[in-house]
């Protein structure tokens, strides 16, 4: 990317909860007034980074692109149904054979025990390299301000995610049917490649 991108712990944060959110739980419509925020937030960043966010802001305004983008994450993302699953683990895409729980999990949760994460299994997350569970990571290390916190987050980004998410997102973009997840997809790739990891 050519364009330098400075973003702000406190962007960063917000961001990082918005794809923690969306791939933990599924999209959820923005009021008016949550939308606002948002844009009043990202209006000091640069046009790479309000452009993502505003086509994500389209699709969460319309009621039939968001049941699409709700019935996507059941079927790709939440449930293992045959034919659409798309793991949201990053064990999947960078152990040899795909495996959960393989070696790249454990390193997960060493950087999450540097970072002072507790990760605890639920019914919908079996592993602690989930891609809505590496976002609230960050988000919680980015609303933190010591060089520690924003060094771990920088190592994470650079040395993890920056490897995986990306296949992650072209395995989902190819599976989903509605528009809501590439574009959030394509928006969490402007933040992975900016500046404030580095």
């Amino acid at each position: 990317m050519s364009e330098s991108i400075r973003i702000v712990s406190e962007d960063a944060a917000l961001v990082c909860d918005l794809l923690a959110s969306a791939f933990l739980y599924g999209p959820s419509q923005l009021d008016k007034h949550a939308q606002d925020l948002w844009y009043r937030h990202l209006s000091r960043q640069t046009p790479a980074v309000r452009y993502a966010w505003g086509a994500v802001a389209d699709i969460l305004d319309g009621k039939e692109k968001l049941q699409q983008a709700i019935q996507d994450f059941q079927q790709c993302v939440e449930v293992p149904v045959p034919g659409r699953y798309v793991p949201p683990y990053a064990s999947c895409y960078l152990n040899k054979p795909a495996t959960l729980w393989g070696p790249s999990t454990f390193n997960v949760l060493e950087w999450y025990e540097q970072g002072g994460l507790e990760w605890q299994r639920s019914p919908n997350v079996v592993a602690p390299d989930h891609v809505g569970v590496e976002w609230a990571f960050l988000a919680e290390l980015s609303e933190l301000s010591s060089r520690e916190a924003l060094e771990l987050r920088r190592v994470f980004i650079m040395d993890h995610v920056r490897k995986w998410f990306p296949a992650f997102m072209d395995r989902l973009k190819t599976t989903v049917q509605g528009s809501y997840y590439p574009a959030l997809g394509d928006f969490g790739m402007v933040w992975i490649e900016s500046e404030v990891w580095r």
